[in-house]
C-alpha cells in the first residue's frame, strides 16, 4: 500500500472513529482506496494499533473474508458466479472467454498484472448471467463479442474508478 500515504490511511481509519468494532469496514476501505489492492504488513499494524487490536486479529479477518487480501491482486480482479443456476444460465461462456482472451486459467494473474479472474458463491444476479462482477460492479447479460470489448476498455483504461 506504499502508494497510500500515511495521512490517507489515518484519514480512512478516522472515517470510523478508530472503531474496533469497523475493523472490518476500515479493512475493506483501505484495500479499495489502494491501487494494490491488498492489506500490507505496515497497513495491518496501523489498523492495529490504531483500532486498539492485536495484529493476529487483523490478519485473522484478513484471512477469513476472502474479499480481504494479503497478497499483491491483479488490477482488474474479475469475479464469476459459480453457483448451480448461474452455471445453467450462460457462466461457462464466461469462464471460456476469459480464458481463451487473457490465455490464463483461473486464479491466475496475467503476466502484466492487469487481470485476474475466479469463481465466487452466488451474489443475487442470477437474472443478468452471464455477468462479471469488478468490484462492487456487475456487467450484466455479457456475450462473447461484449467480453472481448470489455476487457479492450479495462485494458485502455475506460473505467478508471475500478
Amino acid at each position: 500500500m506504499a502508494n497510500l500515504t500515511i495521512n490517507e490511511k489515518n484519514e480512512i481509519i478516522d472515517r470510523y472513529q478508530a472503531n474496533p468494532e469497523q475493523t472490518l469496514n476500515i479493512l475493506v476501505d483501505l484495500q479499495f482506496a489502494s491501487t494494490d489492492g491488498y492489506i500490507d504488513q505496515k497497513t495491518a499494524q496501523l489498523v492495529a494499533k490504531r483500532v486498539g487490536v492485536t495484529e493476529t486479529r487483523i490478519y485473522e479477518l484478513i484471512s477469513f473474508y476472502a474479499i480481504l487480501k494479503e497478497k499483491t491482486q491483479a488490477r482488474y480482479v474479475l469475479k464469476i458466479c459459480n453457483s448451480a443456476p448461474c452455471r445453467f444460465s450462460g457462466e461457462p461462456l464466461v469462464s471460456r472467454s476469459l480464458k481463451e482472451i487473457l490465455g490464463v486459467n483461473e486464479n491466475e494473474m496475467t503476466a502484466d498484472g492487469l487481470f485476474l479472474y475466479h469463481g465466487i458463491p452466488c451474489v443475487g444476479a442470477c437474472a443478468q448471467t452471464p455477468f462479471i462482477k469488478i468490484k462492487d460492479r456487475v456487467f450484466p447479460n455479457l456475450t462473447a463479442q461484449q467480453i472481448v470489448q470489455l476487457i479492450s476498455h479495462l485494458r485502455a483504461g475506460r473505467y478508471p474508478a475500478l
